[in-house]
Order: structure tokens, then C-alpha cells, then sequence
């Protein structure tokens, strides 16, 4: 079996698998948890760099290593880098015989294309976590026109899509009794707050025994803004996120200012047989369960009628297995051949 090291170059602190269990984390951190856990129950050597660590960790059959521990790490045979395309260059000079894979979980801007054009020699691969992401970066990298140009002088980059893991047991989370005026925002605060709460307090003229609950993933700072109805829960461990998706009617996420990749709380949401109400931005469509409608976010009418007729009958949603252990696990392996 192979060995791959996973690289976490930007995170201000050392995170494992305790943290996940316990604390808020956000979705890409849980998600390479999640995903190394997956590949070292296959039967790969997993190790995790993470540039805040000080000194080495061993969990679960993962090693855990910081900047200190480098040099003693055995050489794998596929590097991972998380987030950063400048890593690449720099772990290639420790491992200098590896392959090389940069797992992204951001849309990015025009100007990432001119990184084709950096010197990096090694094959290498751009992994991303849903096929809505894979189609925008291949037409950023690789079919624009910037792309097409550095296409005559560089080999097209190669794209695989890797889902983000999520746990199965949140199929069999027991059932809880739905407060129909409950709803829940459970994003960071960047991703759409302040029009989610300028649409709740539009529609709680309307509907006025709505609530909304905020919870914050904890990595970054939250300045609530004090608006009738609105309750900050602030950063909950995972046991009460759970709780608070399956008592709440929706997951009400109506802006179109910020488009998930995968967007955890889509499936997770969905895992837990809560809808959410979102628009059709980014992964929306292909991670929500096909039952789980998708609204416009600038039609309070539309958004206020659906609603309504949630509380009535809530649509059918559930775990899919497009985001269990055997089915990452499958498209990682697909990734790294």
C-alpha cells in the first residue's frame, strides 16, 4: 500500500481527531480527518503535516508531524498539499521522487491561472471535491483563453474530483421532535450572513413566530448583529450541531453571494433529514438530495411560500452514499493511480 502524506501548511493550530470529535472545525479540516482516516482503514500509510504542530503525534494509525519532525518523515510516494500551489515546490524538494496532488475547497479567480506558469517540473494534479468544482477549474486552468495559451507551452492540468466524507452514522441519528418555526444558519459568517439576515427579518414580518438560530464553525471572528429573533449559539461541538439540525424545520442558507464547493452542511443537513433552503449557487444542485428543492434568494415570496409549505409536509431527504467511506475511498484511489 502506499504512503501519502497530507499537508496542512495554513491552519493557525495543530487539529486531530480529538478535535473533531469534541470541537467546532471547520468543513476542510474535518473533511482531511475524515479522509486520511478513510485511506489508513484501506490499508495506506497515512501521514499529516500540519504547520502549526510542534512535536509528533500518533492517532488512530496516523502519524501526525510538524516543520521540526520533517526531515525524519519516510519519504511517501504521493504528497498532498492542501490549499497552497507555492507548497508544491516546497515539498518537492524534500520529496523530491513523490507525486504531487493540490487539494483545493475555494473557487479561484483568473489570476490563479498564471500559477500554470510557475516552474514546477514533477507531474502533478489538481484534486477538487465536487464535479460542479472540478468543471470550473478545468475551465479556468485549462479552456479559458489564458489557459488554452499556457496549454502550448504546459501539459493541461489534470483534474479528479475527491467528495468530502460524510459519516454514515448520521443516517441513524434518532429522531427529533421538529420545532416548525426553528430555523438554523450554520456557516461562517463570510458566507452569506449578513443577506440571510436581512431575508429573515423580511419574512418575519410575515411569518412572525420564526427563529433563527446562528452557529458559528469557530475560524473566524463573528460580530453578531442584534436583530429580533435572531439567537447566537456561537461555536457548538459536533453532539450539538447535530441536535440543532435535527430539531429545526431547515437549514436556512438564501444567499447567492457565496458559492460552496461541497458545502458540508448540504449533506450533512440532508444526512440528518433536514432540508435546507438554498439557492442554486455553486454545488447547491449536486450535493443537496434531489427531493431538496433550491429557491431564488432575492424572492422573499418564493422563499416565504416554500417555507410554509414546509411546515406543512417537509420533503423527503437522506444519507446518500455518494459520500460514504467506500465511495471516497474508491475516488481517492481513482485519483492517486
Amino acid at each position: 500500500m502506499a504512503h501519502i502524506l497530507f499537508a496542512d501548511t495554513t491552519h493557525p493550530k495543530p487539529y486531530d481527531f480529538n478535535d473533531l470529535k469534541d470541537q467546532a472545525m471547520g468543513g476542510t479540516e474535518s473533511s482531511l480527518l475524515r479522509t486520511t482516516a478513510i485511506l489508513a482503514n484501506s490499508g495506506h500509510h497515512i501521514t499529516v503535516f500540519q504547520q502549526a504542530r510542534t512535536e509528533t503525534q500518533n492517532h488512530t494509525d496516523i502519524l501526525f508531524t510538524g516543520p521540526d519532525q520533517l526531515t525524519t518523515v519516510e519519504p511517501p510516494d504521493h504528497v498532498v498539499i492542501l490549499r497552497k500551489f507555492p507548497q508544491l515546490k516546497v515539498f518537492q524538494q524534500h520529496f523530491p521522487k513523490a507525486r504531487f496532488h493540490l487539494w483545493i475547497h475555494t473557487y479561484k479567480n483568473w489570476e490563479y491561472v498564471l500559477k500554470r506558469a510557475i516552474s514546477f517540473k514533477p507531474d502533478w494534479q489538481l484534486i477538487t471535491n465536487s464535479k460542479t468544482h472540478e468543471a470550473h477549474c478545468n475551465q479556468l486552468l485549462n479552456n479559458g483563453i489564458l489557459g488554452q495559451l499556457l496549454n502550448l507551452f504546459k501539459p493541461k492540468v489534470k483534474i479528479k474530483t475527491c467528495y468530502n466524507p460524510i459519516p454514515a452514522a448520521l443516517a441513524e441519528y434518532p429522531k427529533q421532535q421538529r420545532d416548525p418555526n426553528k430555523l438554523l444558519f450554520l456557516s461562517a459568517p463570510n458566507k452569506g450572513l449578513a443577506q440571510v439576515l436581512h431575508t429573515f427579518q423580511q419574512i418575519n414580518r410575515h411569518l412572525k413566530d420564526l427563529k433563527l438560530y446562528i452557529a458559528n464553525p469557530g475560524y473566524r471572528e463573528d460580530h453578531p448583529e442584534e436583530v429580533p429573533n435572531v439567537h447566537y449559539l456561537g461555536a457548538l461541538p459536533p453532539d450539538e450541531v447535530k441536535k440543532h439540525i435535527a430539531t429545526s424545520l431547515c437549514v436556512f442558507y438564501p444567499q447567492n453571494s457565496f458559492a460552496e464547493t461541497f458545502g458540508l452542511i448540504y449533506a450533512e443537513a440532508n444526512a440528518l433529514g433536514t432540508p435546507v433552503l438554498a439557492h442554486d449557487i455553486g454545488a447547491a444542485r449536486e450535493i443537496l438530495h434531489p427531493n431538496n428543492t433550491l429557491i431564488n434568494a432575492q424572492d422573499n415570496d418564493q422563499i416565504t411560500k416554500t417555507l410554509v409549505q414546509w411546515q406543512r409536509k417537509l420533503p423527503e431527504v437522506s444519507y446518500r452514499k455518494e459520500f460514504d467511506e467506500s465511495a471516497v475511498c474508491q475516488q481517492w484511489l481513482n485519483a492517486l493511480k
